[in-house]
Order: structure tokens, then sequence, then C-alpha cells
């Protein structure tokens, strides 16, 4: 039985991790294009400082990715024992059907306990550490904060809009001093500008040319007849506190940033206040539901790829990417539906779990009786 169970893990676990990386390519891939692509085309970062950005995103994409690589493990492995008649010959030496699967389903057990750590907090730190490496690299090299053609809101007090910028200058700038309102109090033109960085005190200098402004009236910023002629120079300099940026950005950590005891405390706080959690209550489920679908997929895979009786891999890559659609459909619905708690979407959130661990165990009770 002993060997017997190593021939079953071994095959699994070389499927498990051909399918996790699979996945996690597509899955990864989508990220660089998504969050990444600027990186390389409008600013100034190595290729060292992109391999970090995809490792920081890593975790996150294997909350995804862990689940569909289970259940495409549970179908490849047991669609080709099936196929080559290796169940019925266990089956037929009088080896039970739980001892055949139950490799497999502890193998899901620990999967879903290492995506349950990544969601609990391996991944809630890699995704502010993402957010905020721009800012802990910006005084190393500051032109990577700069992108032309867009305006720039990453710092406390100040927008930056730059028209053009070469390898070390920038030109055509626009400086916006903003009140705690977000009016705008006093603009700043530049032809021509250079940018540099104290990694020591996290400052960055913007050292302008041709210079010209106007200032607003501080009581009245949105009335542009009372804006009046400001600064004119042939060189300003304008000081910007990276360090303030990055002590907002800590104060302002979204619910994707916190870890789970963490949000827990939020989700306390917000009931002593009399206020109901939708958004914490719902970020908190469904990082534990993530990890569970492991065990909930493999469940359903497991009798699907013993009755599907087929070798080629393109079938149960199908079924898997089907199902976990539908269970992405319906996290995606019960998130739509977080700020009406009369329709319980924690139940909505946890129904594919239990629809598909309660099917399974009924398939696989039926498949062993056959």
């Amino acid at each position: 039985m002993k060997i017997l169970a190593k021939y079953i893990t071994r095959q699994a676990v070389i499927t498990l991790f051909f399918s996790v990386c699979a996945f996690t390519f597509v899955l990864l891939l989508a990220q660089v294009l998504k969050e990444l692509s600027e990186l390389l085309i409008n600013r100034q970062v190595g290729l060292q400082i992109v391999g970090l950005f995809l490792v920081l995103l890593l975790p996150s994409v294997l909350s995804f990715t862990l689940p569909m690589a289970m259940l495409a493990t549970a179908l490849l492995v047991f669609g080709r024992m099936s196929a080559d008649n290796e169940v019925t010959a266990m089956r037929a030496s009088g080896i039970g059907l739980g001892r055949v699967v139950g490799p497999v389903i502890l193998l899901s057990t620990l999967v879903a306990a290492v995506c349950l750590y990544a969601n609990l907090s391996l991944a809630p730190q890699c995704r502010f550490q993402f957010r905020t490496l721009f800012l802990k690299m910006g005084t190393e090299n500051p032109m990577a904060l700069i992108e032309e053609g867009t305006l720039i809101k990453d710092f406390p007090g100040y927008q930056i809009f730059v028209g053009q910028k070469s390898k070390d200058a920038l030109f055509e700038i626009r400086i916006f001093a903003m009140d705690t309102n977000d009016n705008v109090v006093q603009q700043i033109y530049a032809q021509k500008g250079f940018i540099s960085g104290n990694p020591q005190t996290r400052k960055l200098l913007l050292d302008l040319y041709n210079v010209r402004g106007d200032l607003r009236d501080p009581d009245d910023p949105t009335n542009i007849r009372k804006i009046r002629p400001g600064t004119t120079a042939d060189r300003y300099p304008v000081e910007l506190d990276l360090g303030q940026a990055f002590r907002q950005a800590r104060m302002t950590r979204r619910l994707s940033d916190l870890l789970f005891w963490e949000l827990l405390d939020q989700i306390r706080q917000l009931r002593d206040q009399g206020i109901y959690p939708a958004a914490a209550l719902m970020e908190a489920h469904q990082r534990v539901a993530m990890a569970m679908s492991c065990v909930a997929f493999t469940l359903i895979g497991i009798p699907l790829g013993v009755k599907t009786s087929r070798r080629e891999t393109s079938i149960g890559i199908a079924i898997s990417l089907g199902l976990a659609l539908a269970f992405y459909f319906t996290m995606v619905l019960a998130n739509v539906l977080r700020n009406r708690p009369y329709l319980y979407p924690e139940a909505i959130l946890w129904a594919p779990n239990l629809i598909l661990e309660v099917f399974g165990l009924w398939l696989l009770w039926r498949v062993s009786r056959v």
C-alpha cells in the first residue's frame, strides 16, 4: 500500500507542479500587461526592478492558481489512470477507492494550508510592498517616478504634469500646489527641469528653468477672476518629500493590504461604532473561501477525471477552466452584493465550495459503487 500511495502522490505532485507553473504564467503575464507594461515603456526602470515587481505579485496570483491547479491535477491524474485501466486494476485487486484517492485529497489539504497562509499574511504584505516600491526606489532613481503625459499625484500637496522627458531632463513641466481640499492654490510652469534624490532624507529636488506661475486666492481658490501673477524666475527649485508620501501610503492601506488579524480588528471596530463592515467582512470571508476551494475543486475533480477516461490533457484543462470561471463569477457576484446584507452575500460566497464538495462526495460514492 505504501508503494501505491507513493506512486499516486508522485504523479499528483508532478502534475500539480506543471499545472501551477502553467496557470501562474498565464495570470502573471496578464498582471504584467496590466500593471508593469508602462514601467518598461514610459519609465526608466531596469529589468531587475521589474523582476522584483513580479516576485511581489506572485503570492496574490498563487491564491487564484493553486485552486485551479489542484482541480486540473485531479482531472488529469485520475483521467490518465482511468484511461490506462489502472483504477479498474486497483479495485479488482481489492483496493478501495478511498485508498486510491486518499493521497490526492491529503495533497489538496496541504495546498489549501499553503494557500491560506498566502491569503491571510503573505499576499497582503506583498501587495502593499508592490504599491509602495515606487516611493522607496524614487530617491535612487527619481526619473522612474515621472511618467510623461500623466498627472502624477504621488506627492502630498502637489500634482505634477510632465509633457516630455529624456534620459536626464524633463520638459513642459506643470506643478500644481494643492490645499487640504484638493483645490489648486498655486500653479508653476517650467520649460525644462532636472530631478535628483537624497536617499537619506527621502526628498527629491526639482530644479526648474524658465519658470512662471500664478497664485490663487486662498479663500476662493476656484475663482479664476482672482488669479494673480506669481513666481517668475530663470531658475526655481522645488523640494518634494517622498518620506511624507510613504507615510501617507502606510496610513491609507487598502483592505487588501491588511493582514487577516488586522482585518478582523477593523471589523470589530466598525461593529462597535454601529457600522456594518460590509467590505471588510467580505474580504475576510473571501480569503478563507479561496483557500478552502483547493479541497472542493479536488473532490469534484477526482470523480470527473475517473469518468472522463481520456488521455487528452485539453479535456481536463477545459473542465477545470469552466468550473473555475463559474466559481470566480460567483465570488464577483457576492462582492457586488456585499452592501446588501439581507441577501446574505457571505452565503453566496461560500455556496460554490459547499456545492462542489457535496456534489463531489456524491459522485465519489457513485463511482465507488460501480
